[in-house]
């Protein structure tokens, strides 16, 4: 499906889910955007991280740079797009966040 705004082509979102770094920061509160236990959550979390750990995984990634969480709109920008295959986004939330740890546990 083609779809556009103001006169412009604008990608269909519908297959991807979008993940903001916010959600998987273990030093915010749920308030201000975390999305995981703690138990799950990872200090210093980049965009390249979580597409490889999105990629590792076997899902389809992708980096958006332009963009800022509405939460915390003065933080850096950028959000990650990942075609999870009809899974439901808390489910891979939580893997790639394991996926997460396990490359933070190896350096």
């Amino acid at each position: 499906m083609k779809l556009y705004l103001n006169g412009k082509f604008m990608r269909s979102r519908k297959p991807f889910l979008i993940f903001w770094p916010q959600y998987f920061d273990v030093k915010r509160s749920r308030s201000n955007g975390r999305r995981l236990p703690r138990k799950f959550a990872i200090e210093k979390v980049n965009l390249e991280e979580i597409v490889n750990a999105a990629k590792n995984l076997g899902y389809t990634a992708e980096i958006e740079r332009n963009y800022r969480y509405s939460r915390t709109w003065w933080d850096d920008p950028g959000r990650i797009l990942v075609d999870a295959k009809g899974k439901k986004k808390a489910k891979v939330l939580i893997e790639i966040a394991k996926e997460l740890r396990k490359s933070h546990s190896k350096t």
